[in-house]
């Protein structure tokens, strides 16, 4: 056998490490999304993340990085990692794109490099801390740790074997779509699945079906799957929403800003109003009850 003799041992320091989290499959392995790292005042040069083996998003050569911090030489260093890592940082934009089609475009700030991988901090709080989607109706979200959500886009296919609830979503009175905003399904007083509108208003909320209704006792069990369930949709969207044009990539910090601004979904104009049920394997499309025309295929929002 022969010997071999490790004369040199070179180790690169990467300033970002990001994760995704399909939202709709409960999965952090997404492949093939394009993930460009840039300085907001030079847009036009950008780095971007390829993901490594372990299903992390890894960018090294960021642009615009000297002087200061220099991340060319912070990406060779050999220092003292605790040295390495207290140094100063810079304020990036990461922008994630699916050329696929699967996932809607989202965008955010961080300050780079940044130590392990990438968590999401809402800017309004002081100090800045991870935020989370809701569980709970009226319950504050729980911590979204290491992982920067992805919302489905209305066209993505339904992976096997979730349940779907589409919508276009649009605001009473002022006609306005609502673009970029979240909408929630709730079985049971319990949060189910969590989407994010296109800049159209559209959505689909994808989650995995909750288990079916107790059957009988009787022997041999009855075999069945016509049972249902019924929802409750809850909105959220902000106010201050521009009421120009819609960008083509929200903001994550946006985003989660609405989660401070639910919105109640009219669920019809007549009363009484039928509730809304999803059937076992069918995609159900939540609309406003007793509209008519060409508002007859919305679901209006307070």
């Amino acid at each position: 056998m022969t010997d071999v003799r490790l004369l040199e041992q070179v180790s690169r320091n990467a300033p970002l490490g990001i994760r995704f989290w399909d939202v709709a499959a409960a999965t952090s392995t997404v492949y093939g999304l394009n993930v460009d790292v840039f300085r907001r005042d030079v847009p036009w040069a950008r780095a971007t993340a390829a993901m490594n083996r372990s299903g992390t998003y890894v960018a090294h050569q960021l642009p615009g990085a000297a002087p200061p911090p220099d991340l060319r030489a912070f990406e060779f260093s050999d220092a003292d990692p605790d040295v390495l890592w207290s140094g100063p940082t810079r304020q990036y934009r990461i922008e994630v794109r699916d050329p696929q089609g699967r996932f809607l475009p989202i965008a955010f700030d961080a300050e780079l490099p940044w130590r392990g991988l990438l968590t999401f901090l809402g800017p309004w709080l002081s100090p800045p801390q991870p935020v989370s989607l809701p569980t709970e109706p009226g319950s504050p979200p729980p911590l979204l740790l290491e992982r920067v959500p992805l919302f489905s886009a209305p066209s993505r296919p339904l992976p096997e074997p979730l349940a779907v609830v589409y919508a276009q979503m649009r605001e009473q009175g002022s006609g306005r779509d609502l673009a970029w905003a979240l909408l929630t399904v709730a079985i049971d007083g319990r949060v189910r699945g969590i989407g994010l509108a296109d800049g159209q208003g559209r959505v689909a909320v994808m989650f995995p079906y909750p288990e079916p209704p107790r059957q009988s006792l009787a022997s041999p069990p009855e075999e069945r799957n016509d049972f249902t369930w019924q929802l409750s949709l809850t909105a959220f969207w902000s106010a201050a929403s521009p009421a120009g044009p819609v960008t083509d990539v929200p903001d994550l910090a946006d985003v989660f800003g609405s989660l401070s601004t639910p919105r109640a979904v009219i669920e019809s104009t007549v009363s009484p109003a039928a509730p809304l049920r999803l059937a076992y394997r069918e995609a159900l499309t939540a609309r406003t009850a007793g509209t008519v025309g060409a508002d007859a295929s919305l679901l209006f929002v307070s």
